[in-house]
């Protein structure tokens, strides 16, 4: 009987020991109800002859700290899975907000980029609207450029519309690397890129290897130029000029569009002067300068010639027995002579010459850095190839001749109103003796 109640007692001790793994492991309280049961209640009851009713009671105890246990674990199992739910909410609220503070930092950054980029277009609009010529606003255009985009090489392309069409007139080149400067370019083909503004004044930007078509059509073969932008410049609803850019990442072609405007606005403003300017010191017939302007680049090559101790030579030409040609054929066509004049002189002397149609049917051409010697031969060139040439006037084909007289700084004056005197003196002189002569100043 004793044995029978240390048994007993034992049994109870290690269920009751055994009660607390239902909270470690769900698989044993299990086991452990179902043995309690099955197993254990038959062995207290009719091997270890337990009384049913205490062999129940410890079952039952044992069952309900079991339960208890179980109860327990899933409670806590479900207060953790609660938290880490909580924890994985507030994991993924913590990478939005970073994720909105990133975007934010981002936006402002922007807009600290934009609001600089805008002053300095300002600033750089400032500096080009200072100047009036070409040179010194693309000086500014090009050193904001290179502060500012990331490129390879920069052109502008001035055009004159005399013609019927377009034509290159100018070209200004900027490169982002100085050591690269007198290199050829992109080798694209102008004539092809005007026609095609002109045609479709859209902005062009295309990148290798999406538009190899592009660059095959203005032959940019150059492997190193991987995209090519071309912005037409527009005023009064024509194109004066087209910029072009080599590498421009496109991501910068928003801000470079916004300065290509500005500069478009500069450049209409200079083209306005120039055109301003060139009325006043051009002779509209024959595109030479005016007696007045011609004055006083004459006295400026006179002071530089006696500064540096040169030479200046003076021209002055008269069209022979233009009256009778102008009484005979009428002035349009006398028109027509002046004009072709004109261009004989400017394709027979230099780039440095002075050539003016200083009235009527006289012109006067200065020759810095230019002796007596000199002179006889820019004269007797210019005497021969009006001799020869015949002068197309509508339905009229005429030849005519000119008289030249010569003077030169210092052999003759040293002042410019007595230079112009000789030479006119000079130039009745080859009219006396004959006409078609040239003849230098006597004193």
């Amino acid at each position: 009987m004793f044995g029978i109640k240390i048994s007993y007692a034992l049994i109870n001790t290690a269920l009751l020991l055994a009660a607390p793994l239902a909270y470690f492991y769900k698989k044993i309280a299990d086991v452990l109800a179902l043995s309690s049961c099955l197993i254990i209640a038959p062995i207290l009851i009719f091997l270890s002859k337990v009384d049913p009713v205490n062999t129940l009671l410890s079952i039952l105890i044992f069952n309900f700290i079991l339960a208890g246990f179980t109860r327990y674990r899933n409670a806590m199992e479900s207060e953790r899975k609660g938290w880490d739910l909580k924890l994985k909410k507030e994991e993924a609220d913590k990478s939005e907000l970073l994720e909105e503070l990133k975007s934010l930092e981002g936006a402002e950054s922007n807009v600290k980029e934009s609001e600089l980029s805008m002053v300095s277009l300002y600033e750089v609009t400032k500096k080009m609207s200072e100047d009036l010529k070409f040179n010194d606003i693309f000086n500014v255009f090009s050193a904001f450029l290179k502060g500012n985009f990331n490129f390879r090489n920069c052109d502008l392309l001035i055009l004159n519309w005399a013609a019927s069409s377009p034509r290159l007139e100018r070209r200004y080149s900027v490169w982002q690397k100085e050591e690269a400067e007198g290199l050829t370019g992109s080798g694209v083909n102008y004539e092809t890129l005007i026609r095609a503004c002109t045609a479709d004044p859209k902005k062009i930007y295309f990148s290798r290897p999406a538009d190899n078509d592009m660059f095959e059509t203005l032959e940019i073969r150059d492997p190193e130029i991987r995209a090519y932008a071309s912005m037409p410049l527009v005023s009064d609803n024509r194109i004066v000029a087209i910029l072009t850019v080599e590498n421009l990442p496109r991501e910068e072609l928003e801000r470079f569009i916004i300065l290509a405007m500005q500069f478009a606005l500069e450049i209409k403003k200079v083209l306005l002067y120039e055109t301003v300017e060139k009325l006043a010191t051009t002779d509209s017939l024959t595109g030479l300068y005016v007696r007045q302007y011609f004055s006083e680049r004459l006295g400026e090559e006179l002071q530089r010639s006696k500064r540096y101790k040169l030479k200046l030579a003076l021209l002055m030409i008269d069209i022979d027995n233009f009256k009778q040609a102008n009484d005979t054929y009428g002035h349009l066509v006398g028109d027509v002579i002046l004009k072709s004049l004109g261009a004989i002189l400017k394709e027979s002397t230099r780039e440095i010459d002075l050539v003016s149609r200083y009235g009527g049917e006289e012109f006067t051409v200065g020759l810095p850095e230019t002796g007596t010697d000199g002179a006889l031969i820019v004269a007797e060139r210019i005497r021969k190839r009006v001799a020869e040439n015949i002068f197309k006037a509508y339905d009229e084909k005429l030849k005519i001749t000119v008289s030249v007289g010569i003077s030169v700084y210092p052999k003759d004056s040293a002042k410019t109103r007595d230079l112009i005197e000789r030479a006119d003196k000079a130039m009745y002189t080859a009219k006396k003796m004959g006409k078609n002569l040239v003849c230098e100043y006597k004193k």
